[in-house]
């Protein structure tokens, strides 16, 4: 039989609120290496808008979740109040957040193309609400939460240059691209509102 893995002291203790983000973990950096060796197919047509997302938004959840970790008690208790740890996101809706909205998308955003551009710009449109959420927060408390450092610095930049390409691209159909655009701004808004909600009604 095969012996089961074994983790460090420091990261078997780790609370990550669920299985998944050690699978977003693991993929972060085989991601960002493939995208290092693909570096010159991804520079054609403007095709990094299309697939850079998905290793971008692995070495977010990982900052979120797993290292430094901490995202699911920040959000409950710091943006929507509840005073619970697991609620109004639960370890549940986490992962049809995490992995219905963000790696589905993202995987069906790259697969898309370029002139089907409705789900790249929503998934680049999700990545400046996302940016905006962990900065707004760090300028309101004045301190660190779990996620801002990669939202920030590499999630908003990601966001607004994919957008900027697909616009200038002759081959993509500016409205379709302001289409996700307006959709990736209404889920952001949507999830938002709906966990207040879900607070408010306890």
């Amino acid at each position: 039989m095969w012996a089961p893995m074994r983790m460090p002291p420091a990261l078997r203790k780790r609370e990550t609120h669920g299985t998944w983000p050690w699978v977003a973990a693991a993929a972060s950096t085989p991601s960002v290496v493939a995208v290092y060796a693909a570096r010159d197919w991804l520079k054609q047509d403007g095709r990094w808008a299309l697939w850079l997302p998905l290793p971008v938004l692995f070495c977010h959840q990982t900052e979120e979740w797993v290292v430094p970790g901490g995202f699911l008690p920040w959000f409950n208790r710091e943006v929507t109040h509840s005073g619970r740890d697991e609620f109004p996101i639960t370890r549940e809706l986490g992962l049809v957040i995490n992995v219905g909205l963000g790696w589905i998308l993202c995987a069906a955003a790259g697969a898309s193309g370029r002139r089907r551009p409705f789900l790249p710009a929503m998934s680049l449109a999700l990545f400046i609400g996302n940016a905006g959420l962990h900065g707004g927060q760090l300028v309101k408390a004045r301190r660190y939460n779990p996620g801002a450092g990669t939202g920030v610095l590499v999630m908003l930049p990601v966001g607004l240059l994919g957008l900027v390409r697909l616009l200038r691209d002759p081959e993509v159909e500016n409205r379709r691209v302001l289409t996700g655009v307006v959709a990736g701004i209404a889920a952001s808004a949507a999830l938002l509102v709906a966990m207040r909600v879900r607070v408010s009604r306890g």
